[in-house]
C-alpha cells in the first residue's frame, strides 16, 4: 500500500498541519484506456475533506462531459464508457450504489436541453454540434461553470506543486476562462513562444508560460481529451470593483 504524504498543508484549501491523503491531479477514472501503462499519474497532498469533495465534483463532471465527447476518438472512447457506467444501475456495487447511479442518470437527463432551447453562446468551444444534425435533433448537457472552474484551478495548483513544489497562496490568485479561438489567439502566441508543455497523454495536455522574475505569475492552457480547452491565469491579487458572474456552459453531445 502506498504511503500517504503525512500531516502538512493541503494544496487546495491551504490549511496547515492537517491529515492528508494523495489526490490525483487528473483523476484516475479520467485517463483513457490507451494511456501508457507506465505513465506516472500526478498526485498532490490534499486534506481528507478536500479530497472527498473533489471526488464528488469529478464524478459528476465526468458523467456530464462524457455524454458529449467524441465516441470514436481514442482519447475519449473509454472515458465515455466510464461515464455511461456511472449512470447504469446494473453496474452498482450494492443496492445503495445502484440507486445513486439511477438518480444521477435521471438528474442529468432531466437537465438536458434540445433544439432551439440550446443557447449557442453558452456552448463550450469545441463541444458544439459535430455530427451534422439539424437543430431540432441536437441535444446539450448542462455542465455547471463552477465545476469547470474548480477542475481548472485544481490542475493549475497541481502543476505548480508537482513541478515546482510550491502552493498557490496569497498574494497570488487563480482566474479561470473559457475562450473562443479568436479570443484565445493572443494567449496562443505567448504560449507558443514561452510555454512549457506538461502532459499526461492523451487525456490531458497543459501549457504554461511563467513569468521569469517571480516564478508564479503565469498563463495556462488546458486541453481535455484533445477536444476542448480551458484557460487560467495566476496573478497578484488586486482590488476589484465587482465580481463577474460566470455563465453556465453547455456541452453539445450525441444522442
Amino acid at each position: 500500500m502506498a504511503k500517504g504524504p503525512g500531516p502538512g498543508k493541503c494544496v487546495h484549501c491551504l490549511r496547515d498541519t492537517v491529515e492528508r491523503s494523495w489526490d490525483h491531479v487528473f483523476p484516475k477514472s479520467w485517463y483513457p484506456e490507451v494511456t501508457a501503462k507506465d505513465l506516472a499519474k500526478w498526485q498532490v497532498p490534499s486534506c481528507v475533506p478536500c479530497n472527498s469533495e473533489y471526488g464528488k465534483i469529478e464524478s459528476d463532471f465526468l458523467s456530464r462531459v462524457g455524454l458529449a465527447l467524441e465516441p470514436e476518438h481514442p482519447a475519449s472512447r473509454s472515458v465515455i464508457q466510464t461515464a455511461m457506467r456511472s449512470m447504469r444501475p446494473a453496474a452498482g456495487r450494492d443496492e445503495r450504489d445502484k440507486m445513486l447511479r439511477h438518480a444521477r442518470g435521471r438528474k442529468i437527463l432531466a437537465e438536458t436541453l434540445q433544439g432551439a432551447q440550446i443557447p449557442k453562446s453558452a456552448t463550450i468551444p469545441g463541444m458544439g454540434e459535430r455530427w451534422g444534425r439539424p437543430i431540432e435533433d441536437q441535444v446539450a448537457v448542462l455542465l455547471p461553470a463552477q465545476s469547470l472552474r474548480l477542475m481548472t484551478e485544481k490542475i493549475v495548483r497541481g502543476i505548480f506543486h508537482v513541478q515546482d513544489g510550491v502552493f498557490i497562496e496569497s498574494p497570488y490568485k487563480i482566474d479561470f476562462y473559457v475562450l473562443p479561438d479568436d479570443a484565445a489567439a493572443e494567449w496562443s502566441v505567448i504560449l507558443d513562444k514561452f510555454g512549457t508543455v506538461y502532459s499526461r497523454p492523451p487525456g490531458l495536455v497543459v501549457r504554461r508560460a511563467i513569468e521569469a522574475e517571480d516564478q508564479r505569475s503565469s498563463l495556462f492552457e488546458i486541453l481535455f481529451w484533445q477536444q476542448f480547452k480551458t484557460y487560467a491565469t495566476v496573478t497578484m491579487k488586486a482590488k476589484r470593483k465587482g465580481k463577474t458572474k460566470l455563465p453556465r456552459p453547455l456541452l453539445g453531445g450525441p444522442d
